[in-house]
């Protein structure tokens, strides 16, 4: 299943292994896969070469600076499937974990449900003539600001298994990338923080951590911004 959840027509990592040929017969490579994904799963490391390669996507703004291109990683097609295998033995378990009001990434739910919530409030605004304040927040550089540390310590929080966090760990443990550059491989560099772009798990990872800090900020009795004046 996990296999043909993986889209055609995608480039494929540094072991040049599209999903076309891991879909040309399905017998066979859930079998091959299998042999790998135990070992992984009992050795808890994965293989060297599902590390990835960045390349670099054009943003608005002045090319010739960093900060105006967003790094996307061309992941290993097979370590794609097993981090599938791992989403959906997560989901399960943190979705009981997540608050109500979360709705992305989670079954039957998503931005619809959000568009519909913000309508509702937009008209009781208007019906009981009373101020309404929106704050829309574009998270800077998401996924490379996670940081892992925190991110280790949040995911057993959320009910995902020990060997699990394990294997993802191993996987940022001693991180390096290297940059597709005018058709070439620059020099490998470590990747000490964030997630990487690219992978099926950095979006799913991202939103535990913003779950955790809007937990923490309403455990704390923090309610929207209290705004104090005074006269002079």
């Amino acid at each position: 299943m996990a296999v043909r959840q993986i889209k055609n027509g995608k480039a494929a990592g540094p072991d040049n292994v599209p999903a076309e040929a891991l879909k040309s017969d399905i017998e066979v490579t859930t079998n091959m896969l299998y042999l790998l994904f135990n070992k992984t799963w009992e050795e808890e490391q994965v293989p060297m070469d599902w590390e990835g390669h960045l390349v670099k996507i054009p943003k608005k703004g002045d090319l010739s600076k960093c900060e105006n291109y967003r790094g996307i990683t061309l992941l290993s097609i097979p370590g794609k499937v097993f981090n599938r295998l791992l989403l959906n033995r997560m989901k399960n378990a943190v979705d009981a974990k997540l608050r109500d009001q979360q709705a992305g990434f989670r079954k039957y739910q998503s931005c619809t449900d959000q568009i519909a919530t913000l309508w509702i409030i937009l008209e009781q605004s208007v019906e009981w003539n009373s101020s309404l304040y929106i704050n829309f927040i574009d998270y800077e550089k998401a996924s490379d600001s996670v940081d892992r540390r925190m991110l280790w310590k949040l995911l057993p929080h959320y009910g995902v298994l020990e060997k699990i966090v394990n294997i993802i760990r191993s996987s940022y443990d001693g991180l390096q990338s290297k940059v597709v550059h005018g058709g070439q491989l620059t020099d490998a560099f470590q990747v000490r923080t964030g997630v990487r772009q690219g992978c099926l798990l950095s979006p799913f990872l991202f939103l535990l951590v913003v779950d955790w800090i809007m937990k923490t900020l309403t455990s704390e009795g923090k309610r929207g911004i209290q705004w104090t004046a005074q006269n002079q």
